[in-house]
């Protein structure tokens, strides 16, 4: 039982959010990780999505734990990520030789594809994570949904394992064929750690943050952050806003980030009188500065599975309003209507008036801001680092020939113990 149990991850490319992950899970003596990169988009240019003022992110994502970029049938590695991209490498990397399970995220790509037929061909166990929900499915044509509920069961039944990571995504799951049996709960990954040690040590810099979106010290701040595309609904944050601010002087909103709508975000805003500003693109490092620096974070997008956004907003300690079309609120997900933000239908511009209104009471937005600190302590990397270590525990007690002989990851000075369901 000396061996280390040994786990290989399939990802299309290095993000901020499971860099950390796979850091931590290595940092496990009993675990032996390897992450394999099928791009290296984020390392050599910004999100294109993101409009051009985007930068390569300007944190590091990839010390820490073993990992490799794999080359495409061209012999050279994508700077991007591409539905139609094939690994080669995969050929030799799954095989129960070299790992005893295997995480991927998805079908998207033909390379996952590839690695869930080589981990049924051969025998290796596959554990797989999505983010998907029923409101995302909306969407979606008839012709569509009907192919999806033939076609996801099997799919999604070729995973032994579900991280879930959130109450819409385990409906997700459930209504396209997983078994109970099969889903652990997770969460999406926030270096939580990473957002407050920014925040405690750059007090002046979070000050001076705050008197730039500022008009003055009575102002209070809500801030949008993302792509500034279709889906995502800017206009009705901005909006919203601009509604009330005609009935509190105080509020005022900041966009940050850009895309293909920025143009016309901008034709809109100077139509206002600076209730609400383009801030534009914030890399990563500073990025926790500029959420703590904020009152209230509101997303308002049509169609967002689950909008990480939110996660890293309640772990600056900022309260949110989000867009009942988004998948993660519920009881037990990351936002809880009344208890820690507030929840509005989405399409409804005046609701959102009236829970942005709702948030400029300072005690409202206080004890949001102390329930959502709470409840990401729930939802943290160490949520998703615990999630991984019970289904290794399962597949080495299921018996599979892979794991017969390796070491249980043992339990580390820095896993903070969490409810898994």
């Amino acid at each position: 039982m000396s061996e280390k149990f040994r786990l290989c991850v399939v990802f299309t490319h290095p993000t901020q959010h499971h860099g950390p992950l796979w850091r931590k899970l290595s940092e496990n003596p009993d675990l032996e990780l390897k992450v394999l990169y099928l791009s290296d988009e984020n390392q050599q240019s910004g999100d294109s999505f993101l409009g051009e003022a985007a930068q390569p992110w300007d944190v590091d994502l990839t010390s820490g734990y073993d990992h490799e970029y794999l080359k495409d049938l061209s012999g050279k590695v994508p700077t991007q990520r591409k539905s139609t991209v094939i690994s080669p490498g995969l050929l030799d990397y799954i095989h129960p030789e070299r790992c005893d399970a295997v995480f991927m995220q998805s079908f998207v790509n033909y390379s996952y594809r590839l690695t869930a037929f080589l981990c049924k061909l051969r025998g290796v166990p596959l554990i797989m994570q999505n983010d998907a929900s029923m409101m995302s499915d909306a969407r979606y044509s008839r012709q569509r949904l009907i192919v999806m509920s033939v076609l996801y069961p099997w799919m999604n039944n070729l995973a032994d394992y579900w991280l879930s990571c959130g109450d819409h995504n385990e409906i997700h799951l459930r209504h396209y064929g997983v078994d109970d049996a099969k889903i652990v709960r997770g969460c999406h990954p926030i270096d939580g750690d990473r957002f407050e040690q920014t925040i405690a040590a750059q007090p002046d810099e979070l000050q001076r943050i705050r008197r730039e979106l500022a008009w003055d010290e009575n102002t209070i701040l809500y801030g949008f952050m993302g792509k500034y595309i279709e889906r995502k609904n800017p206009f009705e944050f901005i909006d919203a806003i601009a509604s009330a601010h005609q009935q509190d002087s105080r509020i005022r909103g900041v966009l940050f980030g850009g895309g293909d709508l920025e143009p016309a975000i901008d034709k809109r805003l100077a139509e206002l009188d600076g209730e609400v500003i383009n801030y534009g693109f914030v890399n990563q490092a500073k990025i926790p500065l500029y959420f703590a620096a904020l009152d209230t974070f509101v997303v308002t997008s049509w169609i967002d599975p689950h909008p990480l956004v939110v996660s890293e907003a309640m772990a600056s300690g900022t309260p949110p309003i989000l867009s009942d079309h988004c998948g993660n609120w519920g009881y037990n997900d990351t936002v809880r209507h009344r208890y820690n933000g507030l929840v509005y239908p989405c399409g409804k511009p005046a609701a959102l008036t009236e829970a942005i209104l709702e948030m400029a009471d300072t005690e409202v937005r206080q004890r949001y801001s102390e329930r959502s600190t709470e409840v990401f302590s729930e939802q943290n990397l160490y949520c998703e680092v615990n999630a991984f270590l019970k289904v290794i525990e399962r597949i080495k007690a299921s018996g599979n020939p892979s794991t017969q002989g390796t070491a249980s990851p043992s339990t580390s000075v820095d896993r903070v113990p969490v409810k898994t369901s």
